[in-house]
């Protein structure tokens, strides 16, 4: 169970964003290292694992919750932490939420994109996205389980509740900024950076401003959900590659094609009308609401002046950013 003591003045006069880095710094090294240790060696002596439809989930999954995570957790612990206040949110927040959420996501995922196009453009091949690759290759049971109801709450209790914790009575706007950022980079590639930061962000917000942790874990999980899970329903039964050769070869072909697969391809333009309905809400609340934004002073708020020098300029911070960034570049290059 976690401490909640007070700050001392110690804590003041240097804030302990160096230890969160060394600690998110551990957590990202110890994951990679058992997971290339335990692909290597399980590959070898039991191939028929590495086909089987779990075992990429497993490998990302266990090293990291069950082995760095409490490495990380001991090297925070020491770290005093202090509630945000609670309160509860109606229905029509938390709607009001999630569509800003959902907007958000989206925006940051036609940056990622086209980030992604101007370095295939680049190199002249294409980069691969590994959600995607996984999402795909896995079934619908397993991505359930693990990107709706897993990765959302053990995200949110380390990256909000574990984090903001700890970090937020030196300012609101530095713990929104710390939790998206690190939350975007532990990612690992450029696919998902841009939207976990600004999703991040925003849940981070939202956790500072209800401090309960259940809107955030239940906000995550439907924005997982519409992402990861609905697309590949409702394009479960329609070849893409099937529609693309027509496309290239006989384009008159594919209205047969359509009209062979009607129903799959109305839940397709559903699905496409419910996904710009939402983005659209959400965008309009987001410019709507742009003012209503206030971040409150806290007890030893750091100046914006000193900000990037107090929270950046550290051992750990620095260690855990250059990590994750040769991680992202390693896996932009070698896809």
């Amino acid at each position: 169970m976690e401490e909640y003591r007070e700050i001392d003045e110690t804590q003041k006069r240097k804030p302990p964003f160096s230890r969160i880095g060394w600690a998110f710094f551990a957590i990202l090294l110890v994951t990679t290292l058992l997971q290339i240790l335990a692909d290597g060696i399980l590959k070898n002596l039991y191939p028929e694992l590495a086909e089987s439809k779990w075992f990429n989930w497993a490998l990302s999954f266990i090293p990291l919750y069950f082995v760095a995570i409490p490495i990380g957790f001991l090297i925070l612990r020491p770290i005093p932490a202090e509630k945000p206040e609670r309160k509860d949110i109606g229905f029509g927040k938390f709607a009001t939420f999630f569509l800003m959420c959902f907007a958000l996501m989206y925006i940051g995922n036609i940056v990622g994109t086209l980030v992604n196009t101007l370095i295939s453009w680049f190199r002249g091949t294409p980069i691969i996205n590994p959600v995607y690759e996984m999402l795909s290759s896995s079934d619908v049971y397993l991505n359930m389980l693990f990107v709706v109801i897993a990765a959302p709450v053990l995200e949110e209790l380390i990256f909000r509740k574990l984090l903001i914790d700890r970090i937020y009575i030196y300012g609101e706007g530095t713990a929104i900024l710390v939790s998206g950022l690190m939350f975007g980079l532990f990612h690992g590639n450029l696919s998902q950076f841009f939207y976990a930061f600004a999703l991040g962000s925003m849940l981070a917000y939202i956790y500072l401003r209800t401090g309960r942790i259940r809107y955030t874990i239940l906000i995550h999980m439907l924005i997982n959900f519409c992402g990861g899970i609905v697309p590949f329903l409702v394009l479960d039964n329609l070849d893409i590659e099937e529609i693309s050769k027509l496309a290239e070869s006989d384009p008159q072909a594919i209205v047969a094609y359509a009209m062979n697969h009607l129903p799959q391809f109305l839940g397709v333009g559903i699905y496409i009308t419910v996904v710009f309905a939402l983005f659209a809400a959400g965008l309009i609340l987001l410019i709507e609401r742009r003012n209503r934004v206030v971040l409150y002073p806290t007890e030893f708020q750091i100046e914006k002046s000193e900000r990037f020098k107090k929270v950046f300029l550290n051992a750990g911070m620095i260690l855990f950013i250059l990590m994750e960034l040769a991680i992202m570049a390693f896996v932009a290059l070698s896809n």
